[in-house]
């Protein structure tokens, strides 16, 4: 089963996030998936493409997409992994927001972590009532985001207005924060934080 669906028709595009037995929890492969579908679209944008939108969505009813799946965490045994991880999320959510084509999240049920920085990075939101939105990562695996990603604005109308926006933020120098990711990443809490959330208990934070 492909977990990560796409296919245009009457030109838009639809992204169909497709693990509903993990509430469509994203591996680092559907991520990488997504980052190509926004930097096709705008290549193809610039060339005249029949693709005028691209629609994204969670399989099923329980979830637009409830984060990073945590079980790939489980090979992380290196700095090199964790800085790869944020600078692989950085790098979709980047291509999200530079889409040249309007991206719009439908938001049903879970939407928390990589899911909700997908959703905050497209262009509209239209979500149901059901939605149940944010970043738990204090409550559940201890981890952090890096700089780039606390930096979040999504632009919201036109093209025009979506590169005024990112021309106007603050760059921040590649590998700036660094520091804090690996002292998350590489910490005795957010391998137990990886734990109980994968076997569904409390975590016992020992960091001080």
């Amino acid at each position: 089963m492909d977990e990560l669906l796409y296919e245009v028709r009457d030109g838009v595009g639809y992204v169909t996030f497709n693990r509903p037995q993990a509430r469509n929890a994203l591996t680092f492969a559907m991520y990488e998936r997504l980052g190509e579908i926004c930097n096709e679209a705008s290549e193809k944008r610039s060339s005249g493409s029949s693709v005028r939108a691209i629609l994204m969505t969670g399989a099923a009813d329980k979830a637009f997409a409830a984060g990073t799946d945590i079980s790939q965490f489980r090979t992380f045994d290196k700095e090199e992994d964790a800085l790869q991880y944020e600078e692989r999320i950085d790098r979709v959510m980047t291509a999200i927001e530079r889409c040249k084509v309007p991206t719009i999240a439908a938001i049903h049920g879970a939407c928390t972590g990589g899911g909700a920085s997908i959703a905050a990075c497209c262009d509209l939101r239209v979500a149901s009532r059901a939605m149940k939105y944010g970043f738990p990562v204090a409550r559940t695996l201890g981890n952090c985001l890096s700089l780039a990603s606390y930096n979040r604005h999504a632009p919201l109308t036109l093209q025009a207005t979506k590169e005024a926006l990112l021309r106007l933020r603050p760059k921040i120098a590649h590998g700036e924060g660094n520091d804090l990711v690996l002292m998350c990443y590489m910490s005795q809490d957010f391998r137990e934080g990886m734990d109980a959330f994968l076997n569904k208990r409390k975590p016992v934070w020992k960091a001080r």
